[in-house]
């Protein structure tokens, strides 16, 4: 019974000991701290702080009757009336909750302009960035990369990412540094829809790739295993896409230049 009631007390909120030692002292009357200490099998320094903390929290009073300080339980009524009390602020907080929620969601909308930025790791991280990329709504994917960077990371997932995109009806605007798997995305008749532009290898780097859709910047690297960063918001995103259409018409130039370089025709 004992054990039954210390599991409750502790429910209300009071501590092991604390519970332990109000229960003795309901048992005891009034007591001494030795009196409480033995009885409750608590050691007597910590028997006296607690029940200086349950003295506090009103669960306990101090008789002067006697010479000897001794201490005394109070009511246990005091126990349902904490407890209706507690109750009822609870209830309280949760109105004030509620009546607050129209404000807070409308502070809420002042900071829906802030990017929320997504880190994935590993070669599954990669795939997941990949696959974001397949719910493009606008269709049109802006994509900056060395195409060997990650298809060469993952060449078992890049041809069916491609077959998918295909389907989706997700075209690709690209620019790329010449390379050999470069040359053969120009070529592959199977995305013919797209458009991919080489430019000089040796003047402009992609040590990490780029895609850039609705409004989300998606950078990914296949370096120290495998990472992207995503980052999504309307604004940067429209800055990037901006950026990338004036590219994109300097790769143009670069391109012809590329294409005769090394001999490849224009689809």
């Amino acid at each position: 019974m004992i054990e039954h009631l210390i599991k409750k007390l502790t429910a209300f909120g009071l501590s092991d000991k604390e519970a332990k030692i109000y229960l003795a002292l309901l048992e005891l009357g009034t007591a001494k701290v030795s009196e409480v200490a033995k009885y409750s099998k608590i050691n007597r320094a910590t028997t006296y702080v607690v029940l200086e903390n349950l003295k506090k929290r009103g669960l306990v009073g101090v008789s002067y009757d006697k010479k000897i300080r001794c201490y005394v339980a109070s009511s246990s009524e005091i126990l349902l009336h904490a407890a209706r009390a507690e109750a009822n602020r609870q209830i309280e907080i949760k109105e004030n909750i509620e009546s607050a929620i129209p404000e807070l969601k409308a502070l809420h909308k002042n900071t829906k302009h802030v990017p929320i930025v997504r880190v994935f790791e590993g070669k599954s991280g990669l795939i997941n960035a990949f696959e974001d990329t397949l719910k493009c709504k606008e269709k049109l994917i802006r994509v900056i990369s060395a195409v060997e960077n990650i298809a060469g990371f993952l060449p078992d997932y890049f041809p069916n990412y491609i077959k998918q995109r295909m389907k989706n009806g997700i075209k690709m605007h690209g620019i790329h540094p010449v390379e050999t798997m470069a040359k053969k995305l120009i070529k592959l008749d199977e995305i013919k829809f797209d458009t991919p532009i080489i430019i000089p290898k040796d003047k402009y780097k992609s040590p990490a790739d780029m895609a850039i859709y609705d409004d989300m910047i998606n950078l990914m690297s296949s370096k120290d295993g495998g990472f992207a960063v995503l980052i999504q918001n309307k604004e940067m995103t429209e800055v990037m896409k901006s950026i990338f259409d004036l590219a994109w018409e300097e790769a143009k130039r670069l391109n012809s230049e590329v294409n005769k370089k090394y001999k490849i025709k224009n689809r």
